[in-house]
């Protein structure tokens, strides 16, 4: 199939990016000395520079090589967003070594099979998390574990302050069974590491797991190729389109940095440029968001829809003025008309809508940047192959036609950690991977998703594609969430029940609802039955859960 969107790329943007050969570690490196004196992270008040960041990240590399990782050694780093988190991954990689991320939140059970998995033998975690690992560690499955403070980075007093605030106000257990090497002591060593290992773009950089819908977690294995190919993608996206460039901007790091989009957007992508990153501990505290929000002249705020939505909710939130704010990347799921509208509205911004996923370090595909929204996820990236094949047949489709997403490009990882029967699945003999998102082009070579694949209902032989319900079921300012399943029918297979969550103080009427479902849904894409509950759950990165949703109708309805 013909790159029908080449012919639709923004003036400056390039078909094809020019792989130089390297690395995080090279990109980092540069950084370091090319913005010394540039504020590279903030949290909780307290910044460093990139200075500063360089010599923790090379006091806790010669450490860690002391402790015994050498260059391939997986390493896990199992912390919120605090400034240890890219300390922790620069040092990792600085080795030679595979950063192996894991979500804090996760349960021991969780972060067991992922430190297994990928034979993790070194973790770095924050220590009100530190006892999960109690039994991972009596199991002999880790071999060294550092821990850190929340404040281990912080001015003296505020260091104290904070480890006061955890232990005697929040009362928080942060008590472990296991012996462990402390982070602050490990840098703010004497250790000097005078020879790094080599690092070459073809070794491992991350293995990044997968938030599984059935099963368990995969692991994707990203290259530092891979990563350096999709930074250089983006960047020969974004660059062309943004008035006076990106260096030494600001940006609110409130999506967590152990998910591969913020990992991506909100930390590599920037770094390189000289950013200074506002890392946002907990996003879900919307008042403690939106003061970060207030007290930072912000340049780029990246978000999921859901966290748009709350922000939007909050009266505090449309109150304030944020003149200094000029870009939105909307990720992990796309946004809705109706939230990008009343976002626009509000901030003058319109996040634009982009398409990737953890095998393809994410970024697949971006929207322009030009205050536009359309509901599409915008053109294949440079150096990226994309084509839709029919479900049943393989073969490509033409535009406008809903078929599974293939992709092909080199930021899409090389397979599946220690998992040949995966790869075999994900993969065709060309190389192309199937994503298995549904999606149709264009004809100016836009892409639209329509669902997962394991998500679509099949309603008397008849396609549903859930997001094409929810985009209607958005269109009411009364409803703040909804979500589309497929249940078991006895007469047409399956049937479609909608799940709705309000705004506050608001009600609304399901024949109304009913009504304008039918003026623009043909008669089997209808809800059968219009569910409205208090919240809709999530995934521990906000987006909506829909294999919980489905468990809770099977039992509840």
């Amino acid at each position: 199939m013909d790159k029908i969107w080449l012919k639709h790329y923004p003036p400056g943007v390039g078909s094809e990016i020019n792989l130089t050969g390297e690395t995080l570690v090279s990109m980092a490196n540069t950084a370091f000395i090319k913005y010394a004196d540039s504020m590279a992270f903030k949290c909780h008040g307290s910044s460093k520079n990139f200075a500063e960041i360089s010599v923790y990240v090379n006091k806790l590399a010669a450490s860690l090589a002391d402790i015994g990782v050498k260059k391939g050694d997986r390493v896990a780093v199992i912390m919120p967003n605090i400034i240890q988190y890219p300390i922790s991954v620069f040092a990792i990689l600085k080795l030679g070594a595979v950063v192996v991320n894991v979500n804090p939140l996760y349960t021991t059970a969780e972060m067991e099979f992922l430190i297994e998995n990928s034979g993790t033998r070194v973790a770095i975690i924050l220590d009100v998390m530190a006892a999960k690992l109690n039994d991972i560690y009596s199991k002999k499955i880790l071999k060294d574990v550092v821990v850190t403070q929340i404040g281990d980075v912080y001015p003296y007093f505020k260091r104290l302050l904070f480890g006061f605030m955890v232990k005697y106000v929040k009362q928080v257990d942060v008590s472990y069974n296991y012996p462990a090497h402390n982070f602050y002591k490990l840098v703010y060593s004497n250790k000097k590491l005078h020879a790094f290992p080599e690092v070459h773009n073809s070794d491992i950089a991350f293995i990044q797991y997968t938030g599984a819908t059935t099963g368990k977690p995969k692991g994707a294995i990203l290259t530092h190729k891979n990563i350096m190919a999709n930074l250089m993608q983006i960047h020969a996206w974004l660059d062309p389109q943004v008035k006076g460039g990106i260096d030494n901007k600001i940006l609110i790091g409130a999506l967590p940095l152990y998910h591969i989009f913020s990992l991506t957007a909100n930390l590599l992508a920037f770094f390189s440029n000289g950013c200074g990153n506002v890392l946002v501990t907990n996003p879900r505290k919307i008042g403690e968001l939106i003061g970060v929000l207030k007290s930072n002249k912000f340049y780029i705020f990246n978000a999921l829809d859901t966290l748009y939505n709350n922000l939007l909710n909050s009266p505090d939130f449309m109150a304030a003025k944020f003149p200094s704010f000029k870009y939105s990347v909307a990720g992990g799921m796309p946004a809705h008309a109706s939230v990008a509208k009343k976002w626009f509205e509000k901030t003058g911004v319109y996040p634009s809508n982009c398409y990737g996923m953890t095998e393809a370090s994410p970024a697949v595909t971006m929207s322009l940047f030009n205050n536009t929204f359309d509901g599409s996820v915008g053109f294949p990236i440079p150096s990226t192959e994309l084509e839709i094949r029919d479900l049943k047949t393989s073969q490509i489709l033409p535009p406008g036609e809903i078929g599974v997403i293939f992709i092909r490009g080199p930021q899409v990882m090389s397979g599946y950690w220690n998992n040949p029967e995966a790869n075999k699945d994900a993969f065709d003999i060309n190389g192309w991977f199937n994503t298995k998102d549904l999606g149709y082009l264009t004809e100016q070579g836009k892409l639209f998703l329509t669902g997962r694949q394991n998500e679509m209902i099949i309603v008397s032989g008849f396609n549903v594609y859930p997001a094409e319900v929810e985009e209607v079921l958005h269109e009411f300012s009364q409803i703040k969430e909804a979500a589309v399943i497929g249940v078991d029918d006895e007469e047409c297979g399956e049937a479609v029940v909608a799940y709705i969550v309000l705004n506050p103080n608001q009600q609304i009427d399901e024949l109304e609802i009913r009504s304008k479902c039918k003026e623009k849904l043909t008669g089997y894409k209808l809800p059968r039955n219009i569910i409205i509950v208090d919240e809709l759950p999530k995934t521990l990165i906000g987006k909506i859960d829909k294999v919980k949703l489905i468990d809770q109708y099977a039992k509840k309805y």
